[in-house]
């Protein structure tokens, strides 16, 4: 359902969008229809851009929420395979209507907590279908195996836990794990931050110093400097070769004198 929402002059003067392409900053505004009090909807792209562009074809709303994310002026996150958006100091710049009901989506500095819900209430307008199906319609009966997968499976919240604990500098968790949630690890891309950052930890730009050069972990995340390249130390060198290769290609002669006979000898 769509609300008023108040728009402030300073918008219009904002560096980033005042560059970029128009319809972005009416997606933006369109958001802040959407949204609840707290500045949060499902992140639905077929929904949005039936709500927002009704009457234009040819735009990507996936890609155009991906560059306001990538932008920070919204966070696309997910809970319990279910997906939502925050705008960004939503409850700084807007008055909600004192009437208006409180949030039902969990936040992004829930860490990522699985959400007990079934579902939610906005998958049906009505009697018309949500415009994806839902997954727990698909699954009447449950597949035991899959069912362990997801219990064994590391909630993202735990999976942050594991990265504190590993990285050198702990400063700002808060904002560290709102840079995790963003992320939406998972085992796969956890293995590869972890390994990105084991090599990094025995990296000289990190160990000099007593670590004053070890980057901020919300810096780090949001970067993704775990894909850097690591530069060995300088101390590091190639192993020599073998002294005991190339046997056919040497000359055993060399040094010695020819006798009668084509024999040889010192």
């Amino acid at each position: 359902m769509a609300r008023a929402r108040n728009i402030k002059p300073a918008l219009f003067k904002n560096e980033i969008l005042g560059v970029a392409d128009p319809l972005l900053t009416l997606l933006f505004e369109g958001l802040w229809l959407l949204a609840d009090r707290d500045g949060r909807l499902e992140d639905r792209p077929m929904r949005i851009k039936a709500e927002i562009f009704p009457y234009r074809d040819g735009i990507n709303i996936d890609q155009m929420l991906d560059w306001l994310d990538e932008k920070d002026f919204i966070i696309r996150y997910s809970v319990d395979g279910k997906h939502y958006i925050q705008i960004d100091n939503f409850t700084k710049h807007q008055n909600p209507h004192k009437n208006e009901p409180s949030s039902e989506i969990p936040s992004v500095s829930d860490g990522c907590v699985r959400s007990e819900k079934i579902g939610t209430s906005s998958e049906k307008i009505g009697s018309a279908p949500a415009d994806s199906l839902s997954t727990d319609s698909l699954n009447l009966i449950p597949d035991p195996l899959t069912a362990q997968a997801q219990q064994d499976e590391p909630s993202c919240e735990e999976l942050f836990a594991r990265f504190w604990n590993l990285y050198p500098r702990k400063v700002g968790k808060d904002k560290a794990s709102k840079a995790w949630a963003k992320l939406k690890v998972d085992s796969g891309l956890f293995a590869k931050i972890t390994s990105g950052l084991a090599a990094q930890v025995a990296s000289p730009d990190w160990r000099k110093d007593g670590g004053q050069y070890i980057p901020h972990p919300t810096t780090w995340l949001n970067g993704k400097r775990w894909e850097d390249e690591v530069r060995l130390p300088d101390n590091v060198h190639h192993l020599p070769t073998s002294k005991h290769h190339d046997f056919a290609e040497r000359d055993y002669t060399a040094g010695l004198v020819e006798r009668e006979g084509g024999t040889y000898g010192f």
